[in-house]
């Protein structure tokens, strides 16, 4: 089995060879790109980009969990959570 994963590395080296920009303006776009989307979450903004991906923080409530090793119970407070929705060009290119 081969592992078809693509790290960022990988991911600017093939932007930069087919857009016909350098590595470093990929790298740099891509750093940019996803420092706006960790500011939207933080300020309870949603990013969605039609048809690829949508982007939002959702809340989580104050439960009782379970501590596996021991079994004991554990309050786990509320807390956010992100959200990553595909549009439906990116679900089209999973079939």
């Amino acid at each position: 089995m081969t592992d078809n994963s693509l790290n960022k590395t990988e991911l600017v080296a093939k932007v930069a060879a087919d857009s016909g920009q350098s590595q470093a303006a990929v790298d740099g776009i891509l750093n940019t790109f996803f420092e706006t989307l960790a500011e939207a979450v933080k300020n309870d903004s949603k990013v969605t980009i039609l048809g690829w991906l949508g982007v939002e923080r959702t809340a989580t409530a104050a439960r009782i969990g379970r501590n596996p090793q021991t079994g004991e119970e554990v309050a786990i407070a509320a807390g956010h959570r992100v959200r990553l929705t595909a549009g439906s060009r990116l679900k089209a290119a999973a079939k």
